[in-house]
């Protein structure tokens, strides 16, 4: 009996598929782009601090712009309250600017970013001029003329 259980088990063994031999761990996928709205979200999270500080009130950003391109970032925004109220410039560190009219687009903020080690850092930004201030970032921080809309040199 033994030895009719032996054979059957050796001819079913016989007809069997070999046993697929162990695999390499797969390789990682190749990294996805970011999901645009999560790293625009990214982008004002790691503006609107900053931002805040300067005008001396915690804010949230009202973005009209944000481009982002490989590992650089541009924001145009508008600042606003937490709730989403205009911000009473007067209570703030550009009160002078603002009651003199010379606080350009109600404080239109421009936010220049880059994305290093996973995090984006503002490298410069500028509330409310009244001229093109960022014109000379391309140049002193490397970051794409055309991030921003300007020609590129």
């Amino acid at each position: 009996m033994r030895a009719v259980f032996v054979a059957l088990a050796l001819s079913v063994a016989a007809c069997s598929e070999p046993a697929a031999p162990p695999s390499a761990p797969s390789a990682p996928a190749a990294s996805e782009a970011p999901d645009p709205a999560t790293a625009s979200a990214d982008v004002l999270a790691a503006s609107a601090p900053l931002v805040s500080a300067t005008i001396g009130l915690p804010v949230s950003l009202s973005p009209t712009t944000v481009n982002i391109q490989d590992d650089w970032a541009w924001v145009v925004a508008q600042p606003q309250t937490p709730e989403g109220g205009a911000i009473d410039w007067s209570a703030t560190t550009f009160a002078e600017d603002a009651e003199l009219g010379v606080l350009d687009g109600g404080g239109t903020t421009y936010v220049l970013l880059k994305r290093e080690n996973g995090a984006w850092r503002v490298l410069d930004h500028v509330v409310g001029p009244t001229d093109v201030a960022w014109i000379n970032w391309p140049t002193q921080y490397g970051a794409p003329a055309e991030l921003m809309g300007l020609p590129a040199n």
